[in-house]
């Protein structure tokens, strides 16, 4: 995808260190899921296609990865992720499609090719096929498409006004509609700022305030 218009979601934003926070997995793992592995006997591939030897992650790379955590908190194998994408990008003819919203549409086809593994691929047509897992499909709720690809996450769900925008704040987690970041509301706390005092002076609710300062705890640890 080398379309201008489409940098702002593509473009190199996030570090490795920094995608692995958000999205709760270590940066090791996700040094391996977009670099693939050397160890003694041979090789490990990526997870999602080519080898990604860019220090910086893409906002829909962020997106993959997020999706793929939920598949393995769903104990389906990195080997099975791995043959699910490569088909999926290779059937549907798209770069990104954990971060695509027609996954929902795809899922029984990728699930099933999860679970059978067959190059021959008879069941993308097959009945009966599984629906998302519940937690992928959480994950699909908690993030805004734009012409089918992901624009925005809401990481705590959209019950929660926190959002990772790439539009926004170089694509760190923001107060919605503010524009103001996490950390800063965080930073401005740990400084000794009461939390009345910090709803005052941005003119935030209490409970915005309470849930940027839990969210910046839990992504720092």
């Amino acid at each position: 995808m080398s379309d201008t218009k489409e940098l702002w979601r593509t473009g190199a934003m996030y570090t490795l260190t920094e995608a692995a926070r958000l999205s709760h997995v270590s940066t090791p793992t996700v040094k391996r899921w977009l670099q693939g592995y050397n160890w003694a006997n041979g090789s490990t591939p990526p997870l999602f296609g080519d080898a990604h030897d860019q220090p910086l992650v893409s906002f829909l790379q962020l997106i993959e990865i997020v999706m793929a955590k939920r598949f393995r908190t769903r104990h389906v194998s990195a080997e099975r992720i791995r043959f699910a994408h490569a088909n999926a990008r290779r059937i549907y003819r798209v770069e990104f499609p954990f971060a695509h919203l027609r996954l929902k549409a795809w899922a029984g086809h990728i699930l099933r090719m999860m679970e059978t593994e067959d190059v021959s691929l008879p069941a993308l047509d097959a009945p009966g096929l599984n629906t998302l897992p519940g937690l992928v499909q959480e994950a699909m709720e908690a993030i805004d498409y734009e012409d089918d690809l992901a624009a925005r996450w809401y990481p705590l769900g959209k019950i929660i006004p926190i959002v990772v925008d790439p539009r926004h704040a170089a694509g760190l987690p923001t107060i919605q509609n503010r524009n103001i970041t996490v950390e800063h509301i965080k930073a401005r706390f740990d400084a000794g700022q009461s939390i009345g005092f910090i709803c005052r002076d941005l003119t935030l609710s209490h409970s915005h305030v309470e849930q940027a300062i839990r969210y910046a705890d839990k992504v720092a640890a």
